[in-house]
């Protein structure tokens, strides 16, 4: 909770920074908000590392490897970072670039996820054998 407050007091900040820079100088409105977004994720690297850890470890503990939540991490990371950088591209007046981004977004996330489907598919057809 407290890191949660943090972060928007630090997203507030940085709003304000660039709403009051964009009509001055747009090019520095722009790395204010790209220097927020990236102090922003930089604070929630240890509570990611941490839940990856714990991921991890369940999935261990259930015998599980890793090649069935990877596919899902790596989509779930792909639709983050295009979110970010689209909304990013929007700020400096480039939405088409943001939507291409986020075109080009959703086929890598289907293109991690292709392992994770050949695995269902054939689990799908180990119990249609039995």
């Amino acid at each position: 909770m407290q890191m949660m407050l943090s972060l928007s007091g630090i997203a507030l900040i940085g709003a304000a920074l660039t709403a009051f820079l964009r009509p001055v100088s747009p090019a520095l409105a722009i790395f204010v908000s790209l220097t927020c977004s990236l102090v922003l994720l930089y604070c929630v690297l240890d509570p990611l590392g941490e839940t990856f850890t714990a991921m991890s470890d369940m999935m261990a503990s259930a015998g599980l490897d890793g090649e069935i939540y990877f596919p899902v991490i790596k989509a779930v990371g792909i639709a983050t970072v295009v979110r970010i950088v689209a909304n990013l591209c929007r700020d400096a007046g480039q939405s088409a670039l943001g939507a291409k981004l986020e075109f080009a977004g959703a086929i890598a996330s289907i293109a991690v996820c292709v392992p994770l489907m050949e695995q269902v598919f054939q689990l799908m057809g180990l119990i249609l054998q039995t």
